[in-house]
């Protein structure tokens, strides 16, 4: 009878050939997505790691947020120390600890990740060097420090069970007392205390969970990227940017056919942009001009006009030749385009000032305002128009140079000028209560609590996180270097952030497609438990608050007297047992 299989004379069984009749190839293979969803919940959980060894993520990234936490008097605080999960130790008990899994570096002293069920030498991640495998040992059973679990994962499905290990938290509460004169803080005391949070599910080999003895899985979410994008409709009249954070308020600017620009906090009542970057800290109009503009210098001399030379120059025609200082050879005829290499030769011959015409500086714009030198009078306001009757009064009020712009020629247009003009409000006080206003409106505004509002939306860690790919997508996308760890945004971010925008109307720069697969990432189950776990923490944190504002002998609190962890351990079980990314096996 034949054999199914085909064999060759060594009698090896042939491999079935696989035909792929696909017309894209594809080159990269399909990676473990178990594994990927291992190790995702492995940084979360970062249960196998020393306190001193974590990175500021997962869990240990959620409680560095949320905590301190303090009352409203400031008179008591809470301190959030390390974390604990499971019970490491040997199966007698005598040994316990992760320290006992640990070795030290024999180069640079640092502590090294021993493995028991390992052969071979362990690598130092520090400085890399080859260091022996030199668990400990317990002289009792002969076994080394593992995780003990109450059940495990068959027993749990038998039992209707939990696979969870316990989460211990080690908090420190300290009581001040505050100086009725001088208002200064002493320390009066400082406890310390492990806190039991609840049991937290662990994930099998298999990458799933049980709950309740029942197998789930959790299934990873696609959603939109932070960063900024930039949109546009009506045949590229309208343009839109937004700057989608990770956790916090969006930002939205836009301008119109009227070419003044808004912007929109949470989707809310939209504003000028001018109102904007005055919160951010530009007092003045010149001070707006300047950030957005090149500003050019035109100094008068004996009834003649001097430009300072600048790339504002170049693909210009002035109505005088350009002459070189010495030689007196002319470098360029009058009314010739300034091409770029015409201006290196300007910059080489050393040319600083080159004479200009009225009609050369047509279109011109000031920055500053024009004062008279003698009485005091403004002559012009910044952000209006140089016409030939200012510049024929400028010796006269003693002025000698002004500062000027041109938003026509511009690569950002004449948008800002615009939106200043449309400005009445000329303080960043004002600004910021304006804010206040459109963000809450019907509550009576005050300096302190609009300032409050604005710093906490967008420069406050606990409340605004851009998160590293965000910040990546956001210098990719408008040239900056900022370190990835900033994961809040500053005024130089705004900026950049809407000059990019300005320069679309030119053509200069690419619209975003929010539909666009490069726009969007996947949240794998880590990522989604360290959300569900900040928001039990924010209310724990309010729930603590109010606990010790009421709280009658602080002297004699604890910290288990006043965490409560119920909401944090609810919003675990809610999402593994009604979430939609919950699913069952």
């Amino acid at each position: 009878m034949e054999n199914g299989n085909h064999r060759n004379g060594n009698n090896a069984v042939r491999e079935r050939e696989r035909l792929d009749f696909s017309k894209i190839k594809s080159s990269i293979q399909i990676p473990n997505l178990i594994e990927v969803q291992r190790l995702s919940y492995q940084r979360f959980l970062q249960m196998d790691l020393l306190p001193s060894e974590r990175e500021d993520t997962g869990l240990q990234s959620v409680f560095t947020s949320v905590f301190p936490i303090q009352d409203f008097r400031g008179l008591s605080q809470l301190d959030f120390v390390d974390y604990s999960i499971g019970n490491w130790e040997c199966k007698c008990g005598n040994l316990k600890g992760l320290h006992h899994l640990r070795a030290t570096c024999r180069n640079c002293g640092a502590s090294v990740v021993t493995n028991p069920y390992q052969t071979g030498d362990v690598i130092c991640s520090k400085c890399g060097t080859f260091n022996k495998n030199t668990p400990t040992f317990c002289n009792k059973c002969g076994d080394p420090v593992a995780m003990q679990l109450k059940y495990d994962v068959n027993e749990c499905q038998e039992r209707g069970m939990t696979y969870a290990a316990p989460l211990k938290v080690t908090i420190r509460l300290t009581i001040y007392d505050k100086d009725p004169d001088t208002g200064a803080k002493n320390v009066r005391d400082i406890k310390e205390q492990e806190v039991f949070f609840g049991d937290i599910p662990l994930m099998t080999d298999n990458g799933t969970f049980i709950i309740n003895g029942t197998e789930r899985v959790i299934v990873s979410q696609l959603h939109r990227s932070p960063g900024v994008f930039y949109e546009t409709a009506n045949n590229r009249s309208y343009f839109l940017g937004k700057i989608i954070p990770y956790r916090g308020s969006w930002v939205e600017f836009e301008y119109d056919t009227k070419n003044v620009l808004y912007v929109r906090i949470d989707r809310k009542r939209k504003f000028l942009g001018s109102i904007f970057l005055r919160a951010l800290g530009m007092k003045s109009n010149e001070e707006i001009l300047r950030t957005f503009f090149q500003v050019e210098r035109v100094t008068l001399r004996d009834s003649e006009y001097y430009w300072n030379l600048s790339e504002g120059v170049i693909d210009r025609k002035l109505s005088h030749e350009i002459k070189a200082p010495r030689s007196e050879e002319v470098l360029i005829a009058a009314h010739r385009r300034i091409t770029e290499p015409v201006y290196k030769e300007l910059v080489k011959a050393k040319i600083a000032q080159v004479r200009v015409s009225l009609g050369d500086l047509e279109g011109a714009f000031t920055v500053a305002d024009l004062v008279n030198r003698q009485t005091g009078e403004v002559l012009l306001e910044a952000n209006r128009p140089l016409t030939p009757e200012i510049w024929a009064a400028l010796p006269e009020a003693g002025i000698t140079g002004v500062d000027i712009f041109f938003p026509d020629r511009d690569d950002t247009g004449v948008v800002v000028t615009r939106t200043l003009d449309k400005d009445s409000i000329r303080s960043s006080r004002e600004a910021l209560i304006e804010i206040y206003r459109k963000l809450r409106p019907g509550d009576p505004p005050t300096l302190e609590t609009a300032t409050a509002l604005f710093n906490g939306m967008f420069f406050d860690p606990r409340k605004y996180d851009f998160s590293k790919v965000g910040r990546l997508k956001f210098n990719i996308k408008l040239g900056l270097e900022t370190p990835l760890e900033t994961r809040t945004l500053d005024s130089t971010d705004f900026v950049a952030a809407i000059r990019y925008l300005l320069k679309l109307r030119k053509n200069i720069g690419t619209v975003d497609d929010i539909d666009h697969l490069g726009n969007r990432r996947v949240r794998a189950v880590g990522e989604l438990l360290e959300n569900q776990f900040r928001i039990g923490l924010v209310r724990m944190e309010r729930a603590i608050k109010e606990k010790m504002s009421v709280y009658q002998e602080m002297s004699t609190a604890m910290p288990h007297d006043l965490v409560n962890a119920k909401p944090v351990m609810a919003a675990i079980r809610e999402f593994f047992g009604s979430s939609q990314l919950s699913q069952f096996m």
